[in-house]
């Protein structure tokens, strides 16, 4: 009875000691990029499975199989080899997310006839070409085999239950985030079109703006980096940026490529243009916070700008760089109501409105880059 309380512990203690070895792994994985991310749960899946003595993580590279991740083999010697699909999964199918699971096959000796000459003698020279035993578990997204997991036992003694569920649970991990991954590129794709769709409609309607989003995109991208801000905030005011105008297609022509000043009532109706934008942008998903950096584009620092008539900090601080950005190229740009100003007599009107309507340490970014023509226009 002792002995059976007994085991029956040891073996509880053995399942929790796994189960906050998973958790760990999982820590702050949603902070990493995904060459990061699959190196660590790739890691994770080596050491918790006491069996796998090495191990290799192969992906998926237009029609080949290449290994990007290894335990206990010799990457000079590893890294040529490339398996076809029939080579990377040996009698498998898989329909669903819900088939993936991980399969212990036994390699007495590998079938010559299923690999090239090269590849043999890649097996031959990592010791996988007889009498091992293999754990495996692809990666399955939407139809498509992605990448194979790989853990090599060479003392014949199998894998467990346990180690078949860890690597089961790894594998439909991984396949969730190449599953998200691929959505969010296919978001961010029909996104980009709908941004090209939109900024092309605003310059078929206002001529004198063609070629002003991305423009201002550029500027904003060039006093963003000048700042030191993160890429990632760099990118979201570039995408705010070249989408800041997109509510001017609410605006009637007449009062959008009017010659002459506007009168009260139509700047009146031009100054609704933010909300337009706003309401428009809103309607993308994925936006997030880019909706508020093109909506706050025409406040002003002294708080009598508008939409809304914010001041200073209370400006997100990206529309105050993207604000800058739009003036000076409508400044150094041709309107249907004036010429264009030079670069010199654009940035002299800056200075001038230094803590009126632009944030001071913005226009001093502004001079050095502006005056020195120090501009990166990459994304």
């Amino acid at each position: 009875m002792n002995k059976t309380l007994y085991m029956n512990s040891e073996q509880r203690n053995f399942f929790n000691n796994k189960v906050s070895l998973i958790v760990d792994s999982l820590v702050d994985s949603h902070k990493l990029n995904k060459r990061e991310f699959l190196q660590k749960i790739f890691n994770a899946a080596f050491k918790l499975i006491p069996e796998a003595e090495k191990g290799s993580f192969y992906e998926l590279n237009g029609d080949k199989y290449i290994p990007i991740f290894l335990q206990g083999y010799d990457y000079s010697i590893i890294k040529s080899l490339e398996l076809s699909v029939d080579e990377a999964f040996n009698d498998y199918e898989c329909s669903s997310f819900s088939d993936i699971d991980a399969y212990e096959v036994h390699i007495s000796e590998r079938n010559d006839s299923r690999y090239s000459e090269e590849t043999i003698e890649i097996f031959k020279k990592l010791g996988t070409y007889t009498d091992f035993t293999c754990l495996y578990a692809p990666i399955h997204v939407n139809g498509m085999n992605l990448g194979v997991i790989c853990l090599d036992n060479f003392n014949k003694t199998g894998f467990s239950k346990m180690s078949k569920k860890i690597l089961k649970f790894y594998a439909q991990l991984i396949s969730n985030f190449y599953a998200e991954k691929i959505n969010r590129e296919n978001e961010t794709k029909k996104n980009q079109e709908i941004v090209t769709a939109l900024i092309s409609a605003i310059e078929i309607k206002d001529i004198y703006t063609e070629g002003h989003a991305k423009r201002v995109k550029d500027y904003s991208i060039a006093l963003a980096r000048e700042l030191n801000l993160s890429e990632e905030l760099i990118k979201d005011i570039g995408t705010a940026a070249i989408l800041h105008d997109v509510g001017k297609i609410g605006i009637p022509n007449e009062i959008l490529i009017k010659k002459g000043k506007l009168t009260e009532e139509e700047y009146e109706i031009i100054k609704e243009h933010p909300l337009y934008t706003k309401k428009d942008l809103e309607k993308i998903s994925g936006f997030g916070k880019i909706v508020n950096y093109a909506y706050h584009h025409h406040e002003r620092y002294d708080g009598h700008g508008y939409p809304e008539g914010l001041k200073g900090d209370e400006i997100p601080f990206p529309a105050q760089i993207i604000q800058l950005a739009d003036s000076y190229d409508a400044i150094t740009s041709k309107r249907s109501y004036r010429d264009a100003k030079t670069s010199e007599e654009a940035l002299e009107i800056i200075k001038i409105e230094s803590g009126k309507q632009f944030n001071p340490e913005i226009v001093g970014v502004a001079l050095r880059v502006f005056g020195t023509h120090k501009l990166n226009n990459e994304a």
